[in-house]
């Protein structure tokens, strides 16, 4: 006789098929990357750029002031977050937020998101390949897949949301399912105002993978095209609206070419075709291990499946001809504008070598050679990559020094704190920070800016933590010489191992 589970899987593998697999990885990689997550949050090992602004625009929203942020003066003049990137899509996120109105939240979130992206890959397998148990390989693949590990370490992101919702696109595109293909087009579009042209792209790839004026999947990727534009033009002008300075970025990623932001570059290309030459050039053995890591895992299959790597081109090509490291690292978020599209070239590539007589390579054996890619690079990579991101030993001596800390600041208190401390003091309006001075001259001068704009403020406490990694522990330094001690109207509540509390004298 049968037990209930047993009664049940039986029934979940009828019902589903090789996709309940799927769902179980999924069940599994989301468990895990969020249990590593968490646990460098405990650690202070995550940041306020990007899941304390995230968390702080969050918890304003609940409380009345929408997407309100107290971090980024210098890109909005309104401190409202879509003003500095518009991505609409975030209401839908806000009751899951309402539920738990916490950091980790967010946290959990992400490797979530991230991880139904296997559900678009394994359908798109399913479809062109015409094999179900290639398809889950490429699912599990896809999940294995460094880049992505990458965007997740990265905290919660837009670009994030974005990653299998571009998935979807496309695979609805190709099959030609237009209702569940415009959901997914407005769902894409709300994500971030550059996927935009993501989608712009996706919507050329269509038109030449149908290549028929006649055809439906030719007038749908028209329109998308089409309407990509359009929306990328009303989103600049709400983001002015809702008060974007349109300061260029203080990274000054392609100040080699002479651009001062991205819709400048393709310009500045043709008219300084030698500093378009030395923009490449600069750090290149990174940018060439850059694009090595998206295809060494897929056996560089996506090449033969070129036509679909169509809509990574405003990425790469802004990416590559920048200076600014995070464009062309797998260990950041933005990478994941670009993951989505080589599963997509991979599909297609298997398909094509499968047509070639001389070839015979069955896809069930170049799935399993891609499996094993994926999984031995990420077995390489991943150390390397966590590396900077996490510490496991959260509950040391210096860290329940630093809870004890946090702990001893009211909720209704403002708090002005370092870059690694501030998403655990974030969910509320008055808590402040700055940026490192460590990473540009520009970057210390807006520092000190914000740190003389906030004595009119008067904040409640003052943590820093002289012992976190160095980025951190630099803003630390900033606040104790040119807030605290400059100032001197706090009193030292704590002091020990580097962990320092003030109070505001009364």
């Amino acid at each position: 006789m049968l037990t209930p589970f047993k009664q049940s899987w039986i029934y979940l593998r009828k019902r589903f098929g090789y996709k309940i697999y799927i769902y179980i990885a999924i069940i599994l990689y989301s468990i895990v990357f969020s249990a590593i997550m968490l646990s460098a949050h405990y650690a202070f090992r995550t940041y306020a750029w990007d899941l304390g602004i995230f968390n702080q625009a969050f918890w304003n929203t609940l409380h009345g002031r929408l997407f309100d942020y107290t971090s980024e003066s210098v890109y909005t003049t309104t401190g409202n977050f879509l003003g500095v990137h518009f991505g609409p899509i975030l209401f839908l996120i806000l009751p899951l937020y309402a539920a738990f109105p916490y950091p980790e939240l967010l946290i959990v979130t992400s490797p979530i998101i991230v991880a139904l992206g296997a559900i678009p890959v394994y359908e798109l397998a399913r479809l062109i390949l015409k094999n179900d148990r290639v398809a889950l390989l490429l699912g599990v693949s896809y999940l294995l897949y460094p880049p992505l590990q990458g965007a997740i370490i990265s905290g919660f992101s837009l670009e994030i949301i974005a990653l299998p919702i571009f998935l979807f696109i496309v695979y609805y595109l190709i099959r030609g399912d237009f209702a569940k293909l415009s959901l997914a087009f407005i769902l894409g579009l709300a994500t971030h105002e550059a996927s935009a042209f993501v989608i712009a792209f996706i919507g050329l790839y269509g038109a030449w993978h149908y290549r028929s004026l006649r055809s439906k999947g030719f007038q749908a990727s028209v329109i998308i095209t089409t309407m990509s534009i359009v929306y990328y033009v009303f989103a600049q002008n709400i983001r002015v609206f809702l008060g974007w300075t349109q300061q260029p970025s203080l990274w000054h990623e392609w100040a080699i070419i002479g651009a001062e932001s991205p819709s400048s570059v393709p310009f500045q290309v043709i008219m300084n075709p030698i500093g378009a030459l030395n923009s490449l050039a600069f750090d290149a053995i990174a940018k060439v291990v850059f694009l090595l890591m998206f295809l060494i895992p897929l056996a560089f299959l996506p090449m033969v499946g070129v036509s679909a790597l169509l809509p990574t081109l405003p990425y790469l090509f802004l990416g590559l001809f920048s200076s600014y490291p995070g464009y062309y690292s797998i260990g950041s978020h933005y990478g994941a504008f670009l993951v989505p599209f080589f599963f997509v070239a991979l599909i297609l590539g298997m398909a094509k070598l499968e047509k070639i007589p001389r070839f015979r390579v069955s896809t069930m054996r170049t799935a399993k050679v891609v499996f094993v890619l994926s999984l031995v690079s990420l077995v390489a990579i991943l150390p390397t990559t966590y590396v900077d991101y996490v510490s496991f030993d959260s509950g040391d001596a210096h860290g329940r020094i630093l809870f004890e800390a946090l702990s001893m600041i009211p909720q209704n208190a403002s708090v002005l704190t370092q870059n690694n401390i501030f998403p655990h003091v974030s969910g509320r309006a008055n808590a402040y920070t700055i940026p490192s001075p460590n990473w540009s001259k520009e970057y210390q001068r807006i520092a000190n800016e914000t740190l003389q704009n906030l004595r009119k403020v008067e904040i409640d406490y003052v943590l820093i933590d002289l012992k976190s990694e160095p980025y951190s522990a630099s803003s630390g330094t900033l606040i104790l010489n040119e807030f605290v001690l400059k100032w001197n109207n706090y009193d030292k509540i704590v002091d020990q191992d580097g962990v320092m509390l003030f109070r505001l004298r009364t």
